[in-house]
This record gives structure tokens, C-alpha cells and sequence, in this order.
């Protein structure tokens, strides 16, 4: 099994403390998630992987095109998204050589979408319990791990978010994530 990235959460509405926090956690994480305002990879260091976190609803391959062309290597489109604008973006990324990945926050039947979006390309989900979901106390169960196992056996590489400390990390280990996302408890 492989060691999934770390992704951190750039959690911020302005600048100066989204950056300070960009710099000091640069050296420990692989990916760096933030909006477009934010993509400003010179002052993080060229090797580290660039996420706009746009969640897309609608014009997936402008706004993807918006991401990429602002310096971002991945965007994100809602899973409430038409299959159009999830084939868009998908577009868009493929002919910029970067990628695209479903954001899966409110989407009741994971699986079956997965299907459709397997069939039209999609390789990488974000499976996200939401901060309103923390707000009501919802905790990760096994039932969330038996959905990431069935969506990795599809073939998608899948990131996990959502309230995830180191504590959280043994609940996830044996899964094969690509990505883990920790916002501010990184710090």
C-alpha cells in the first residue's frame, strides 16, 4: 500500500494569513489547497501541487481553464454538477495536462454517479464530510470506509477531508487514499 499526499486546507478568507500559513507548513505537505485569488505558487515553492478548490456547479471548462490558467495543477467541480459540466472541466484539464477532481459533498448516491463519472474519464473524488456535518457531531464511520474502499476498487484515486487530525489517521490507514486534507489542525 502507498502513503497517501498531504493536503492542507488553506481554510482563510484573506491573504496575509493564508500565505504565512502556505509558507510554514510548505516543507510538510504535498498539496496546497486554495482558491484562485490565492494561487500564487512562487511564494510556496514550485514543487508543491497547486488545488483550486472551486467546487464548480456550472462552466466547468471556463472555470477550469480560470484555475489552470491562474497557476493551479487541480480544480474541483460539485458532484451536484451536470455531466456536461463534469465533462468540461474534464476537457479542460486533459488539454491542459493538469486534473480535475469531484468534489463529493452532498452527494447522496455516491455510487451511482461514480458510475457515470468513471464512464466519462473522472479518475480522482474528494470524499468530504462537510464542516456543517461536523457542526451536528457526524463522525466518520465504517460505513464511509466501505463507500472509499467500493469507489478505490473502481479505479478512482480518492482524497479524504473533513475534520481529520492526526488522531483520525489509523481510521483511514487501511484504505489505499491518494490524498489526506487537513485544514488548520496541521498547525
Amino acid at each position: 500500500m502507498t502513503v497517501p499526499m498531504l493536503q492542507v486546507a488553506m481554510d482563510y478568507i484573506t491573504l496575509p494569513p493564508a500565505l504565512a500559513m502556505a509558507v510554514k507548513v510548505a516543507p510538510e505537505v504535498d498539496i496546497i489547497e486554495i482558491g484562485t485569488p490565492l494561487c500564487k505558487r512562487d511564494l510556496v515553492g514550485p514543487d508543491k501541487l497547486i488545488l483550486a478548490d472551486f467546487k464548480s456547479p456550472d462552466v466547468g471548462g471556463l472555470e477550469a481553464k480560470m484555475a489552470f490558467d491562474a497557476g493551479a495543477d487541480m480544480m474541483t467541480v460539485i458532484g451536484g454538477a451536470a455531466l456536461a459540466t463534469v465533462e468540461q472541466a474534464l476537457d479542460a484539464a486533459k488539454l491542459a495536462k493538469k486534473e480535475m477532481l469531484m468534489e463529493l459533498t452532498g452527494v447522496r448516491d455516491i455510487l451511482a454517479r461514480a458510475k457515470e463519472w468513471r464512464q466519462i474519464g473522472v479518475e480522482r473524488m474528494g470524499y468530504h464530510r462537510g464542516w456543517d456535518e461536523q457542526t451536528f457531531a457526524r463522525q466518520w464511520v465504517e460505513e464511509d470506509r466501505t463507500v472509499i474502499r467500493q469507489l478505490i476498487d473502481m479505479g478512482f484515486k480518492i482524497t479524504v477531508t473533513g475534520g481529520i487530525n492526526k488522531s483520525m489517521l489509523p481510521f483511514f490507514q487501511p484504505l489505499n487514499v491518494s490524498v489526506v486534507i487537513c485544514g488548520r489542525g496541521i498547525r
